[in-house]
């Protein structure tokens, strides 16, 4: 196996491009069986040259790619791995693998016939704007239709373009960069202008078609960062699907969106789970048939950009996928205190201010797929410092729930679910049963409830065993190799026991945000600005910290983002998101942390993941679900699961923790949720540890034993096939998931209906 020379510490990005035709209102079809042997001759032509040697086949692309040049694209910049080429007048790139002689491009290089101009220029563009006039946010720039000035720059490795809209007067500098890894492409904050006053940039698309493909011209998928991770296949859609996928990185931005009409039964329980967030800034393409893929990270301006990715038939009959970046909004402006009376459509009237950056990393051969795209990614985060090894061996997850508070004639009453006492209690029942190591979050341990927040001082709800027991219940807990944490939701407050006048979160439009719980004792929530949220955590952890109380649990900052104002100032995602960021590295160096499903620019500062999804949203435009997350943090980071006790099908669920290496976690109370009833917590329907103890410690015992036999080692492919899947871990360890109702046979093993083997 030939080597690359890959040096992660110093990581930047590449992608290709074909050659272009104009657009023509009626231009007919070509026929795609010729195209296809045409493909097929062009494919063998690359074979022959990679097998005699680069630039001595006879074939167009080797010869021209020798001669430093590919469909009127010249060569740029080559490094050992790979070589760019651009068109310096429309800016397009190709990219080829040196090794294989793949290609990828960023224009298209098939022409249907069937797009109209608008569509045929963004699929022929470096860049793509949508513009803001007005209340217009509907009108497109690109740099093929439009009359735009370029200055094209050759660098050592790469290219800059100084483009400019004149008739727009918009303006920025895109940098491309070729690298070992693949290539980077930038846009410098400063670098963008409007000079104008009709039009303003409301969204920046980089290269939206690199890698695209046509229909079913190419083998592969499109992956998308929904939930753990998902595939769209490259299969013909036959027109089925309207839209694709669309989503903000980091959660949607609550400053600017409206509360959602929830789908309710007897208007108070939800009987649709929400959809899944993206917790990395990712995306990525591969043509399996080439064997070439690429990983995108959106590097800058991850805080505010979308991940889209759109089969073939949305639109245009293109499979295509990108980061997409927010410069501008609108949001609705009431007129009155009655928002139904009347309101106005208002721009942002300062853009947002960040450098835009994806970096892509290339991979081919058996690395070409979302299993490689997954390993690159895990490198690249250690090589740069975005994530620590922290996997120390297996553990299992029990949370308990303290306490909540019911209604009362006067006020509300506490609800007591589980005392220092009864975890004491529990922790040597589960010692005799064997199950050893764990990790517990504590809900609910502080005065007033779970639901008493925000949290700013280390005072334990007095009924549970007080401040006192509490902390003795952490040391006792450290001394037996317990991971304990109190747990703290440091975004909320409850506007029923505190003032909420100051220091909460607004929306862009001056109006104060509310969550909405459905419940009958705490009906809604507030945010707390990131400076309350600041200021009250600091204060938990000092006070932790002097009664040696080290363990904490951060929810709620950990997984929203959001644009806000506050004092007649507007403040942007990125402000939020780095405040997060400058307070969760500062607890990190004083206590231990881990964190509810945290966003990937926090990895660095937690000990494990919690609640990591197993699942997607279940878009019907996804084909496959895969773990990707799983697959990067597996034997980095412990990964843990959302609630064995609240999944329908545990038997599914078990089995996608053995497939993706994930622990398990459990909610468990002493007392019958039954208690719980007349609370904020009357979704928690089953939790009593009388119920679950037989179960915390067969997953135990079963899930330790799989975990053992990969500690320390990272998965290195993980492959689907007729509903069977292999797991291959880098100390040679395989893994063996069928999900099928029949029995089924690999690599000259049989396995059982829903079951695994442990090769």
């Amino acid at each position: 196996m030939t080597e690359r020379n890959i040096n992660y510490a110093a990581f930047s990005g590449s992608h290709k491009y074909g050659s272009h035709k104009r657009y023509t209102p009626n231009a007919g079809r070509p026929d795609r069986t010729l195209v296809r042997i045409l493909s097929l001759t062009l494919v063998l032509a690359m074979v022959l040259t990679a097998a005699a040697g680069f630039g001595k086949s006879d074939g167009r692309i080797a010869a021209n790619a020798a001669a430093g040049e590919i469909n009127d694209h010249k060569q740029v910049t080559s490094n050992g791995n790979y070589t760019l080429y651009v068109n310096d007048e429309t800016l397009s790139l190709i990219i080829r693998d040196n090794l294989t002689g793949a290609t990828m491009e960023s224009s298209i290089t098939y022409d249907d016939g069937e797009s109209n101009k608008s569509w045929y220029g963004a699929m022929n563009s470096a860049v793509v704007l949508t513009m803001i006039n007005g209340n217009d946010d509907s009108k497109q720039a690109n740099t093929f239709n439009d009359m735009v000035t370029k200055k094209v720059t050759h660098t050592p490795y790469g290219f800059t373009a100084d483009i400019y809209w004149t008739k727009y007067k918009l303006g920025l500098t895109l940098e491309v960069e070729l690298t070992n890894e693949g290539l980077t492409v930038r846009v410098p904050d400063e670098s963008i202008r409007e000079d104008g006053t009709d039009y303003q940039i409301g969204t920046i698309s980089l290269y939206p078609y690199l890698g695209s493909s046509y229909m079913d011209d190419k083998e592969g998928y499109i992956f998308i960062p929904d939930g753990n991770g998902a595939l769209i296949y490259l299969n013909d859609k036959e027109g089925r699907y309207k839209s694709g996928y669309s989503s903000m990185i980091y959660g949607h931005d609550i400053g600017f969106e409206d509360t959602k009409v929830e789908s309710l039964l007897w208007d108070k329980y939800k009987i649709i789970n929400s959809s899944e967030q993206i917790i990395a800034p990712v995306f990525g393409i591969a043509h399996t048939d080439d064997k070439m893929a690429y990983l995108g990270i959106v590097e800058d301006g991850s805080m505010r950009a979308m991940i889209e990715g759109m089969p073939n038939g949305v639109s245009v009959n293109y499979n295509r996928a990108y980061a997409k970046f927010i410069e501008r909004k609108y949001y609705t402006q009431p007129t009155s205190n009655n928002s139904t009376v009347g309101s106005l459509k208002i721009s942002e009237s300062e853009r947002s201010h960040s450098d835009l950056k994806v970096r892509y990393i290339f991979l081919s051969g058996d690395r070409a797929n979302y299993a490689g795209m997954a390993g690159a990614y895990r490198e690249y985060l250690l090589a740069n410092g975005l994530l620590k090894q922290t996997d120390d061996g297996f553990r299992t997850r029990v949370d308990f729930l303290g306490s909540d508070r019911e209604q009362w004639v006067i006020g509300t009453s506490a609800v007591v679910m589980t005392t220092a006492d009864d975890i004491r209690g529990i922790y040597a029942d589960l010692k005799e049963r064997g199950v050893t190591g764990l990790l517990t979050v504590y809900k609910g341990w502080q005065k007033g409830g779970i639901y008493n927040i925000p949290v700013s001082k280390f005072k334990a709800e007095g009924k549970l065993g007080g401040t006192g027991e509490i902390s003795r219940l952490a040391a006792e807990a450290a001394d037996s190799g317990i991971g304990f944490y109190l747990y703290d939701d440091a975004l909320r407050i409850n506007p029923s026991e505190y003032n909420v006048t100051f220091n909460v979160v607004k929306r862009i439009n001056k109006r104060k945000y509310e969550e909405n719980t459905h419940k009958e004792v705490y009906k809604t929530f507030n945010y707390v600005t990131p400076a309350r949220s600041t200021s009250d955590l600091k204060k938990l952890i000092k006070n932790m910290t002097a009664k040696n109380v080290t363990g904490l649990c951060v929810a709620g900052i950990t997984s929203n983002m959001f644009s806000y104002t506050y004092g007649g100032t507007n403040y942007t995602r990125y402000q939020c998101g780095n405040a997060y960021a400058e307070l969760l590295e500062t607890a990190d160096e004083q206590l231990d942390m881990v964190m509810e499903q945290p966003g990937a620019y926090l990895w660095k500062n937690t000990q494990a993941f919690l609640d990591m999804p197993l699942y997607t949203s279940s878009y019907i435009i996804e084909d496959e679900f895969v773990p990707f997350l799983s697959i990067v943090l597996k034997g980095v980071m412990p990964v843990y699961s959302e609630y064995v006790n609240f999944e329908a099908n545990r038997q599914e669920f078990f089995l996608k923790m053995i497939e993706s290496g994930t622990y398990p976690s459990f909610y468990i109370t002493k007392e019958s949720s039954s208690e719980l009833i007349y609370t904020n917590s009357n979704d928690i329907y089953s939790s009593a540890y009388e119920t679950y103890a037989d179960t915390i410690e067969e997953y135990a015992r079963e899930l330790k034993k799989v975990n053992d036999a990969v500690k320390g080692a990272v998965i290195t492919a993980h492959e689907i096939k007729d509903g069977v899947v292999r797991v291959t871990y880098s100390n040679g360890v395989k893994i063996y998931v069928n999900y099928g109702e029949s029995a089924a046979a690999i690599d000259g093993l049989t396995l059982e209906p829903m079951s695994y083997i442990l090769d």
